[in-house]
C-alpha cells in the first residue's frame, strides 16, 4: 500500500510538472537577471552550518518495532529453546582475515642491490 501511494504521488507530480507552462519573456522590464532573490548555494551553506553545530541531545531517534502477525503460532514449528538472537554477539577474536600473498616480479634481480645476508623480516 505504501509503495502504491508513493507511485501514485510520483505520477501526479509528473503530470503537474509536465502540464506547467512557463513564460520565457520577463514581464517586468526593470528585472535584473544578475540579482538572484533565491540563492540555492547560500541555503546549502546554511544547512551545512546547522548540521555542523548540531548537538547530540537534539537528535531524536524513532524506532518502529511492529509485530508481524502471521495468523498462526510460530512456536509450534520451532525447536524447544529456540533463540533467534543466539550467537549474534561478534567477538573480534573470531574474525579471520585471509590475505593472499602475491609474489611481486620487478623484472630484475633485486639481490644485486641489497646488502649481503639481507633479511627484510629480521627483528
Amino acid at each position: 500500500m505504501n509503495k502504491l501511494s508513493v507511485l501514485l504521488g510520483m505520477a501526479i507530480l509528473g503530470v503537474l510538472l509536465i502540464s506547467a507552462k512557463a513564460n520565457p519573456n520577463c514581464v517586468d522590464t526593470n528585472h535584473d537577471p544578475h540579482k538572484a532573490k533565491y540563492n540555492p548555494f547560500a541555503e546549502g551553506l546554511q544547512i551545512a552550518m546547522e548540521s555542523a553545530n548540531l548537538d547530540a541531545s537534539e537528535i531524536v531517534v524513532l524506532k518502529n518495532e511492529e509485530e508481524l502477525d502471521l495468523g498462526f503460532d510460530t512456536s509450534q514449528y520451532l525447536p524447544l529453546g529456540f533463540n533467534a538472537y543466539e550467537g549474534m554477539e561478534l567477538d573480534v577474536k573470531d574474525i579471520v582475515v585471509l590475505e593472499a600473498e602475491e609474489e611481486v616480479d620487478l623484472g630484475f634481480d633485486v639481490s644485486k642491490y641489497l646488502p649481503e645476508n639481507f633479511d627484510a623480516y629480521a627483528k
